[in-house]
């Protein structure tokens, strides 16, 4: 639409050379929003890719609902080492246990917003909701994992 929009004949550029331009660039450019890795750092994990082709990907992308999944077995002890070495925070389990309790819509609200970082309109888009509805999810949704977290942190 953009392309159709800009188009400028009197440049010498046939409408279908610039539209294939446009478009191609508008792909990569949204490849590069989602990509949790910097250009440059891609560009290092692909160089290393090269040298040893077993090399493992450079993230690993695992939603709420599938961590909901394996249920309190595919989250270790509090005090349980992570393979970095240092100790997770033992704040997790609660965080998890709170994540499991909301609803699947405000689940995949906060998700969709700290986990794919996009922004409340294209949330609303992804889930049917205004942008304002959106908030008032994340909202509600943040209000609850506080609490809860609150309430735990008193506790101990």
């Amino acid at each position: 639409m953009q392309a159709a929009q800009r188009y400028r004949g009197d440049l010498g550029a046939s409408f279908g050379a610039y539209a294939a331009r446009r478009v191609r660039g508008q792909v990569l450019d949204a490849l590069r929003e989602r990509d949790p890795l910097t250009r440059s750092a891609r560009r290092a994990y692909r160089e290393a890719q090269r040298i040893a082709e077993d090399l493992p990907p450079p993230y690993v992308e695992i939603s709420l609902d599938r961590l909901a999944e394996l249920g309190d077995g595919g989250i270790a002890a509090p005090d349980a080492v992570v393979a970095s070495g240092t100790r997770r925070d033992p704040r997790w389990d609660c965080v998890a246990r709170e994540l499991r309790a909301l609803s699947k819509l405000e689940r995949r609200v906060i998700v969709l917003s700290y986990g794919r970082g996009l922004t409340l309109r294209e949330i609303g888009v992804s889930v049917g909701l205004s942008e304002s509805g959106v908030c008032r999810v994340r909202a509600r949704a943040l209000r609850r994992l506080r609490s809860a977290l609150g309430e735990e942190q008193e506790a101990a």
